[in-house]
Order: structure tokens, then C-alpha cells, then sequence
């Protein structure tokens, strides 16, 4: 019998991660139905994975809520952030096929990428090095990232992940890795926002487990829509609709990452759930064509951003992953 291809969206974030806003649409169980019920704009999938940040709460939140053959269809996963002092700058990691206890024991064992890789491979997680041309910007700002060390920790992993949060360069560098190296890729949106599906992984399975499986034995394929300006446009104007729409439904349950997030999110949840808002549909469009209007130069400086490390990256020792990649297309 011939499997056919199934598809998951192996990097994702809900509200349980510090740097997604708590509005309904973005919490677990709305991005479960949004993914396998193909209610978005993207693919549909036919698995569901969340990796928030260090943390499992989303997964548990969702679980305890599904019926059992719901359940079946959910992969256990998480994002971990590795500040490894040696290595110069942070890692993130996705893990695979772990419940939380589990990962609460990897948090106090785990200070190394040597800790990592050991403990995973004992306790049979799969592990994924997530966007390997991705680095924190007061990292790049400090001159901290020593791009030549990224091929060799790249080989260290079995999956490379191609990320709809990276441009077409940062992404063809990973790709050429991954051929030079005989890794397997998968392709994820890594979204904050909802957009689940706008990147995926296929391969052939009949169950959670086995599509993991048929990945990491390099059988899948991957599907990419990279990072753009429309496509930053596009994901803002849908977060600001959500906001406004929606917005005063935010709880803010979870642990942002600074005072200023939490200052500016109470701000937003203020003005959402003033009065003047709620009881005046012109105010609540003129906040909206404000928002959206404000959002265009802020998308544009990030794509800049972006533009620049492109240029770091083709001047680098990452830069023969690019040349080698073109030249094989030529």
C-alpha cells in the first residue's frame, strides 16, 4: 500500500510564547481548527505542531481539550533557546516527540549544545537546528556572530529548517548546506501571527510519529513562501484586524519578555476596550487605517534590516553556500 503525502507546519507559535500578543485567534486551539480545518489562507495541514517559546502550556492546554483521536493528530514539541557561552551566540532548537516533564528535566540539565544533542538522542527527541541564519540583532550588533562556526554546527543536527521568517538568501544558504552536508530540510512559517500553513513540510505517513519518521530519514519535501515586504504588509494589516476586531479579548496570561511589551500591550488593550472604540464603528475604522498606515515604514525598515544581512552574509564564510547554490541552477 502506497502512503500518501501528509503535511505539518512544524514551527509555530501561540499566545503561550512571550512574544505573541494574547488575542483569541492566536491561542492553541484556535490555531489547531485554522490548520487542519483549512479555515486560513494557506495550505491545510494534517498535523498540528506547536513550538512556543521554552515552553509546553500551549501543547497541554490543547490536548486536555481534544477528544482522543483529535490528540493523535497533535505533535508534542517545543522551541528551546540554547545559550551556549562557547558557541558565541543563541541557537534555537525545535524538539520533537517530548511531553513536559521531559523538557522540564532537559531546562536543568541542559547548559551546552553537547548537553543538548546527548540528552536528546538518550531520551529520543528529535531535534531540528531552526533558521541557521537567523541571529538575535544585539548579537550581530555586538559583532558577537562568528558566521564561519554555522557550517559546523549545522552538521551537528539531522534536520536544517528552511523558514518563511528569512529571505530567499538567508534560505538558499541553508539549502546549500543541507545538500553539501546530506541533511534533511523541513519548511516551516515559524509564525507569531496565525499564519499557519504559509510554509510546510510533506511526506508520506499514516500517523503523528511516522511523518516525523519519514522526514528525518529525508523522504519529505518542502513548500516556502519567503520572507517579503507584501508578505510582512499582508501579516501585519491581519494582526491589526485581529486587534482591533478582536482585541478586547486579550488576557495577558503569560510572561512577556519586558516591561515595555507588557506597557504596549496594555496600551493596545486599553484603547480596544475604551468606550470611544466599542460604541464607534468610524473610530474603531479610523484607529484601523491609522494602525495599517503606521505599519508600512515599520514592515520597510524590517525588510532593510533584512537587506543588510543579506549583504553581511554574501561577504562572509557563508557566502560560498550562495555561489554554489546559483552556480548548480545556472
Amino acid at each position: 500500500m502506497t502512503l500518501q503525502d501528509t503535511r505539518a507546519d512544524l514551527h509555530l507559535h501561540s499566545s503561550h510564547s512571550f512574544d505573541v500578543p494574547d488575542l483569541p485567534s492566536l491561542r492553541p486551539r484556535a490555531l489547531f481548527e485554522k490548520a487542519l480545518g483549512g479555515t486560513g489562507d494557506f495550505a491545510r495541514m494534517d498535523w498540528f505542531t506547536l513550538t512556543d517559546h521554552d515552553t509546553m502550556s500551549g501543547w497541554e492546554e490543547l490536548v486536555k481539550g481534544l477528544p482522543e483521536a483529535d490528540r493523535a493528530l497533535v505533535i508534542p514539541a517545543v522551541e528551546h533557546t540554547l545559550s551556549d557561552r562557547a558557541l558565541g551566540f543563541t541557537l534555537h532548537v525545535n524538539l520533537f516527540g517530548l511531553d513536559p516533564d521531559t523538557y522540564a528535566d532537559l531546562q536543568r540539565r541542559v547548559e551546552t549544545l553537547d548537553d543538548l544533542l546527548t540528552f536528546c538522542a538518550t531520551a529520543g527527541i528529535r531535534t531540528q537546528y531552526n533558521h541557521p541564519t537567523w541571529w538575535e540583532r544585539r548579537e550581530l550588533r555586538r559583532g558577537e556572530v562568528d558566521f564561519a562556526r554555522v557550517p559546523g554546527l549545522a552538521r551537528r543536527f539531522d534536520v536544517l529548517e528552511l523558514n518563511a521568517a528569512r529571505t530567499p538568501e538567508q534560505n538558499l544558504i541553508t539549502l546549500s548546506m543541507a545538500e553539501d552536508m546530506g541533511l534533511a530540510l523541513t519548511a516551516s512559517s515559524d509564525s507569531h501571527t496565525g499564519e499557519v500553513g504559509r510554509a510546510w513540510t510533506a511526506a508520506p505517513a499514516a500517523t503523528a510519529d511516522a511523518f516525523l519518521g519519514s522526514v528525518w530519514r529525508g523522504e519529505g519535501t518542502t513548500h516556502l513562501e519567503a520572507l517579503s515586504y507584501a508578505g510582512l504588509v499582508r501579516e501585519a494589516h491581519s494582526l491589526i484586524d485581529e486587534l482591533v476586531d478582536h482585541g478586547s479579548g486579550m488576557m495577558m496570561t503569560r510572561k512577556a519578555s519586558s516591561a515595555g511589551q507588557v506597557w504596549v500591550e496594555s496600551l493596545a488593550t486599553r484603547i480596544v476596550r475604551s468606550r470611544t472604540v466599542q460604541e464607534n464603528p468610524a473610530m474603531r475604522e479610523s484607529l484601523r487605517r491609522l494602525l495599517k498606515q503606521v505599519s508600512r515604514p515599520i514592515m520597510k525598515t524590517i525588510m532593510g534590516m533584512e537587506s543588510r544581512l543579506d549583504g553581511r552574509l554574501a561577504e562572509s564564510a557563508l557566502q560560498p553556500y550562495m555561489k554554489a547554490r546559483r552556480t548548480k541552477a545556472a
